[in-house]
């Protein structure tokens, strides 16, 4: 049998039908390069807003034709940024869109594409002295116009936030099930590197101050809020703007024992579960081994006035058991480090008493 005779004896097909067919699967074709070409061209805008803001901040001087590049760039690629595919969170006053792995823009709620960035708005780049904190996501590394680049802190799926939600004193009970059953066990399987990149990070910190000519003021994380370190890819991330006090070295280790351990979020305080006392010490340990590493101080005016306390009961084994407290492992290496014993001693002692 022909093919000619199978397509003259079809009976639904004729000459308009087969017309309207032809348009239908022209019309899906083209339908389906459009949208090829249209994810093409969005991720090119990716790539070169990404490609231009790493050579700006990468940049030793940065002339006023690079700004006027950056300025047209951002204008040109911002239409293919902020869409719904690319929206991370959004607060109280801005949204926030994904650029690339490397970073995010957020903008101001309620703008139009169109009025985020005009034609006067200067670029500017606020506190790029944070720049090689490399825990640092609190800050804008670039502003122009209604728009801010930050530095993108959740790349990866498995990111997480170390407290539980804030809505103060009240926490559900599933909220705190999701937190000792997944959260705490999380933070405690993470590699004493992730510690120790943390501990530098804030031993760093303790170097930046303000040039005031009557006094100078010294930068820490808000260790209030426990939802301000997130982890990501195992390194903690701190995702909220600094605050400026009169002290010195106010980074210590409780700028890292408030947040891991301390506190769920600002305003409740960890309490005591014999299921997840092994986790809490697993963290307990990285934590003080990860401050000697550093030499982070070991007291701080800003700790908790329960800090101790809280410490030690959600630290026991046993109820009962005459373990050596946290206070007293502080304490403790205080003595070694005014004895001048090395590193290596005092993390021994570390590992010797929470055996």
């Amino acid at each position: 049998m022909s093919i000619n005779f199978l397509i003259n004896n079809q009976p639904n097909i004729n000459n308009s039908n087969l017309s309207r067919n032809n348009k239908i699967i022209s019309k899906n074709k083209l339908s389906a390069d459009t949208i090829s070409f249209k994810s093409t061209h969005i991720n090119n805008s990716a790539k070169l807003l990404d490609d231009t803001i790493t050579q700006i901040i990468n940049s030793n001087h940065i002339s006023p034709l690079a700004k006027m590049k950056f300025h047209k760039i951002l204008n040109k690629t911002l239409p293919d940024i902020v869409t719904p595919q690319n929206f991370i969170n959004n607060g109280r006053e801005s949204k926030v869109y994904q650029i690339s792995d490397n970073y995010v823009i957020k903008v101001k709620r309620g703008t139009n594409i169109s009025s985020m960035v005009h034609f006067f708005n200067h670029t500017t780049f606020p506190n790029s002295k944070f720049r090689n904190l490399d825990f640092y996501y609190g800050e804008p590394i670039i502003k122009l116009g209604k728009t801010e680049i930050l530095k993108n802190a959740t790349p990866t799926k498995d990111s997480f936030c170390c407290g539980v939600g804030f809505n103060h004193a009240f926490v559900p009970l599933e909220e705190i099930e999701k937190y000792e059953k997944n959260t705490i066990p999380k933070i405690a399987t993470l590699p004493q590197e992730s510690y120790d990149n943390f501990a530098q990070n804030l031993k760093n910190l303790n170097e930046f101050k303000t040039n005031n000519f009557l006094y100078k003021d010294y930068y820490t994380p808000d260790i209030m809020n426990p939802n301000n370190i997130i982890v990501s890819g195992n390194k903690f991330k701190l995702v909220d703007k600094l605050d400026k006090i009169p002290y010195e070295n106010p980074n210590s280790i409780y700028t890292m024992l408030e947040p891991l351990l301390i506190r769920l979020n600002p305003d409740k305080i960890a309490t005591y579960n014999p299921e997840i006392v092994t986790d809490r010490r697993n963290i307990l340990q990285k934590t003080l081994i990860a401050g000697e590493k550093a030499k982070l101080p070991l007291g701080s005016i800003q700790a908790y006035a329960s800090a101790d306390y809280v410490l030690d009961q959600i630290t026991k084994r046993v109820k009962n058991k005459n373990d050596i407290t946290p206070v007293e492992i502080i304490d403790k290496l205080k003595e070694l480090r005014y004895q001048d014993a090395s590193t290596n001693e005092r993390i021994n002692f570390i590992k010797e008493t929470m055996k």
